[in-house]
């Protein structure tokens, strides 16, 4: 009688399940990796460039990166050093000042962010456009709302002083910042 010889069968089931495990491995990094097992949204990119005149206002450059929605987006103003320990200090602008340059029969300086009734109005804001805040909106009722007249953009005395303009989104993270110069 002959004799069945299976030495060689473990080896070869072993390798097999350790080839099986490498691949999944492999799936699962390749996945995680490539942001598969994310399901956060991804953060908007936008270079924003902006100028501020206690005479004529803010103005605020779109120049490049994404679309903006406005409607979910804020945009905050806070102090630089240049105004001593107050950049801790910070003021989210009131959208119904912010507008496009859309001018219409029903808005003649621009389309606002956000009508005074509440509903959107500039539902975007795009590359290559300019967005203003304009006189007499760029005071501290929409731009600083209960900043004290030290620290008011619209102060003589701050003039040559520089602040941040700051976009955030609705989870609070910042996606564009650029520094301002008061001029008067």
């Amino acid at each position: 009688m002959r004799r069945q010889r299976d030495d060689a069968v473990s080896p070869v089931v072993g390798v097999m399940l350790m080839l099986v495990v490498t691949v999944i491995i492999a799936a699962v990094v390749s996945a995680f990796a490539g942001g598969m097992g994310s399901g956060s949204e991804k953060l908007q990119q936008v270079q924003l460039r902006a100028t501020y005149s206690q005479a004529d206002g803010m103005t605020i450059e779109h120049l490049g990166g994404d679309a903006i929605a406005t409607i979910s987006t804020n945009v905050i103003v806070r102090p630089s050093k240049t105004f001593g320990n107050a950049e801790h200090m910070r003021w989210v602008v009131n959208k119904t000042s912010i507008t496009d340059e859309k001018k219409t029969t029903a808005y003649p300086d621009g389309t606002p962010w956000l009508a005074a009734s509440g509903v959107t109005g500039a539902k975007a804001f795009r590359p290559g456009e300019t967005h203003h805040i304009l006189s007499p909106y760029h005071n501290s009722t929409f731009l600083q709302p209960g900043a004290s007249a030290t620290y008011k953009f619209d102060n003589l005395d701050n003039i040559g002083r520089t602040f941040y303009v700051e976009f955030v989104d609705d989870a609070g993270r910042v996606f564009g910042q650029t520094e301002v110069i008061i001029k008067p």
